[in-house]
């Protein structure tokens, strides 16, 4: 995915619902993405790894919502890991990579959640 698309939040929902195909009923808002990245029903994936680049340029004039955002991607990871195996389901991994500029990486870091 493109960071530099996402520089608003149509922005993100467009990259991801391009990129991960998303449902049909995928309904552009904050809860619809954060309860997507919650049920993968959709892909026929056991591993789903984001790879974002240019992601000093995530929502950079908006603060608050870059923030709330990786929130969610932590949270959907923490979620995946969480989740107890059952019989006859795959497990699901989730994981994120943020691609940055060197010089950006200490910024981004301190926007991280813990």
């Amino acid at each position: 995915m493109s960071g530099q698309d996402m520089v608003d939040a149509d922005g993100v929902f467009t990259q991801f619902y391009e990129h991960l195909r998303l449902p049909d009923y995928f309904g552009w808002n904050w809860d619809a993405l954060r309860d997507c990245l919650h049920d993968f029903h959709w892909l026929p994936a056991a591993h789903i790894l984001l790879t974002i680049d240019a992601a000093e340029s995530i929502l950079q004039e908006m603060n608050d919502e870059r923030r709330s955002f990786y929130r969610m991607l932590s949270g959907a990871a923490k979620y995946w890991a969480a989740k107890a195996d059952l019989p006859g389901q795959d497990k699901v991994t989730f994981r994120t990579v943020l691609l940055c500029d060197p010089g950006m990486e200490a910024a981004l870091r301190a926007q991280m959640p813990d």
